[in-house]
């Protein structure tokens, strides 16, 4: 019950901020008026390093709201940052003067780096957040006990689903490794002992008498 009180202590927490984040950014749109040039500039720079290997090499420029973007990116990383930028609050446009390379090869500036993998939704990920798995468990625990109530086959569809979530989200692992199946491991068969070599000593046909001295 300790370790089940601090999990929900941390799960709470989670979502407040997460919730308070949320109402910020829909305050934030709601609110938005003119942002100031060099302000935009600040925001593109700072979501560049999300979604490319090498962002200090991509020249940003802002007049009147406007983005132009220059300098070498690689080519998969391309629609990426162009969808980063378009998305970012207060930008009106994006003039893209990017110059795109297949590959790193001759272009010392693209060279090294840190690749960008495509950032997923948390419900997609191995690994949930605290604020995932509570609201992933209080669905689960809804749709099982609703289909205790009520029995119908619709029903009992919500509820194997339901299950399977409320275990999701208390293993916080997959339903394969939740269930207990772990890969790699394989029960060894019970052989029979192999019938041993006669140890016992078959005695002698005849003793020899002792030596009379």
């Amino acid at each position: 019950m300790h370790h089940l009180d601090d999990a929900l202590q941390v799960a709470l927490r989670d979502l407040r901020n997460r919730a308070v984040g949320v109402v910020a950014e829909l305050n934030g749109w709601l609110t938005a008026g003119p942002v100031p040039d060099d302000l935009l500039v600040d925001r593109v720079r700072s979501n560049l390093g999300r979604v490319v290997s090498h962002p200090k090499v991509i020249d940003v420029k802002v007049q009147d709201g406007f983005v132009t973007l220059s300098g070498p990116v690689l080519t998969h990383e391309h629609k990426a940052l162009y969808r980063c930028v378009d998305a970012v609050r207060g930008v009106r446009g994006v003039d893209d003067r990017l110059e795109l390379h297949d590959t790193a090869e001759q272009i010392p500036e693209l060279q090294g780096g840190i690749p960008r993998r495509r950032i997923r939704p948390d419900i997609l990920q191995t690994n949930w957040a605290p604020a995932t798995r509570l609201i992933a468990g209080a669905t689960g625990t809804t749709l099982a006990i609703n289909a205790l109530r009520h029995a119908s086959p619709f029903t009992a569809v919500l509820g194997l689903a339901g299950s399977s979530l409320l275990l999701r989200a208390l293993t916080n692992r997959p339903l394969t490794g939740a269930a207990g199946v772990a890969e790699g491991h394989h029960v060894e068969a019970i052989q029979s002992p192999r019938p041993g070599a006669e140890t016992a000593r078959q005695p002698a046909s005849e003793e020899r008498g002792e030596a009379i001295h």
